[in-house]
């Protein structure tokens, strides 16, 4: 039996109201949180839909590992990148802020820091090295100092008078509004109740008595009912829960989580509305459970895309091989360009695929940049290359159809 809010219980069936509530509330299978949403005290059912979307997720996460395997270096790597760019571009735009692919992109490829002082530098970098920083999570300290880094410049930018004004957070109230300014929420207030409530927060995310997976849930709830800031709210709650999924689950899918909110943005507020709803007296079962349904959507999308590609890629690699004949050096420069086309973001440059070809971990054969450039020039005149620009350098990918075609 589908697993009903509260509020909606109260509407259909007042009579079984209060005995579903204490039923619910003082159940063995019940997690009971020191956090009160409204006058009440927070709480989590551990029932059939909550346990087959934990299980669900740790298949998928699974069945993502084995698609991860099967893609090869390259053009993961390449999928990487593109995942963190819808992400990035994602998790703004659910807050109104218009962010281009390329900005985006420049920043990431900025081993220089020279564009340190650039607009969302902070946020880009930030997921960028989601698996290569440890990030406290243990007081409110930790979540203001991470909140500097990621968003802190950009809100002071779009609007100085939302520069956090207390001692951690905001000492001032906050509304919640919805797109037709309809006030839907108010954040916790005073200060001293923010840093309270945060502190609750933190102890709950921490405590290895409940699962992971619900905690991360719980945790993104209660950041946004606590609203902790004036504005960049949203952009961190979901960057903490990016980096916690990193940190369990498979790293693509904390590059999936703000794509897949915003394709689902009513249901996620939707969510939100409901559970804080006095009528739901602090169930947050149901939010967990569409917080779960989210993770499904992006781990399947992400099997589903890199089942496409990689498809793609073996009956490419097919073509690639009558068309390089016994150049083999050439046949890899084609096979690497298809890759980057299929998985990537931008085309190559000569420099690029003279680096993947000849360094790091990716080294596959000795070939130096007079060969790259000829074979070039040959798929070229072959009509299977489209060539772009990056300042003065050209940028080679793939006529996928053109390919197709010569088939």
């Amino acid at each position: 039996m589908k697993y009903k809010a509260l509020s909606s219980i109260f509407y259909s069936d007042n009579s079984k109201y209060l005995k579903t509530y204490t039923d619910r509330y003082n159940s063995e299978s019940t997690y009971r949180f020191n956090f009160k949403v409204g006058e009440y005290g927070s709480f989590v059912v551990i029932n059939h839909d909550i346990l087959q979307r934990v299980e669900s997720i740790m298949e998928l996460d699974r069945e993502l590992l084995k698609k991860m395997n099967s893609v090869p270096p390259i053009a993961l790597d390449q999928y990487k990148k593109k995942c963190l760019i819808d992400e990035i571009r994602m998790t703004n735009e659910i807050e109104g802020v218009i962010s281009t692919r390329k900005e985006i992109n420049e920043i990431l490829n900025d081993k220089t820091y020279e564009n340190k002082k650039r607009r969302l530098y902070g946020l880009v970098k930030k997921y960028q090295l989601i698996m290569e920083e440890d990030i406290p999570f243990s007081k409110c300290e930790d979540i203001r100092s991470l909140y500097n880094e990621l968003v802190l410049k950009e809100v002071i930018e779009e609007n100085s008078k939302n520069e956090p004004d207390g001692s951690i957070f905001r000492k001032d109230r906050v509304y919640v509004q919805n797109p037709s300014g309809k006030v839907i929420h108010n954040g916790i207030y005073p200060e001293d109740e923010i840093i309270k409530c945060m502190t609750d927060g933190l102890s709950i995310l921490n405590n290895e008595d409940y699962n992971f997976l619900i905690r991360i849930a719980v945790f993104h709830y209660m950041f946004g009912y606590i609203h902790p800031f004036y504005d960049g709210n949203g952009r961190t709650s979901r960057f903490i829960s990016s980096y916690l999924l990193s940190q369990k689950l498979q790293y693509l899918v904390s590059y999936k989580l703000s794509y897949t909110i915003k394709e689902n943005i009513s249901s996620y507020y939707k969510s939100f509305k409901e559970t804080n709803d006095e009528k739901s007296r602090g169930d947050l079962t149901i939010f967990v459970i569409k917080f779960f349904d989210m993770l499904i959507k992006s781990l399947n999308d992400l099997c589903e895309s890199l089942d496409d590609r990689s498809n793609k890629l073996d009956y490419f690699g097919d073509i690639a091989d009558k068309i390089s004949g016994e150049d083999d050096k050439k046949g890899t420069i084609l096979f690497i360009l298809i890759q980057n086309t299929l998985f990537g973001e931008e085309g190559l440059s000569v420099d690029e695929l003279h680096d993947i070809l000849n360094y790091g971990k990716y080294k596959l054969s000795n070939v130096g940049k007079s060969k790259i450039r000829s074979s070039l020039k040959e798929l070229q005149e072959e009509g299977i290359l489209y060539i772009t620009k990056s300042g003065k350098k050209n940028l080679y990918d793939v006529d996928l159809d053109a390919m197709s075609n010569l088939n």
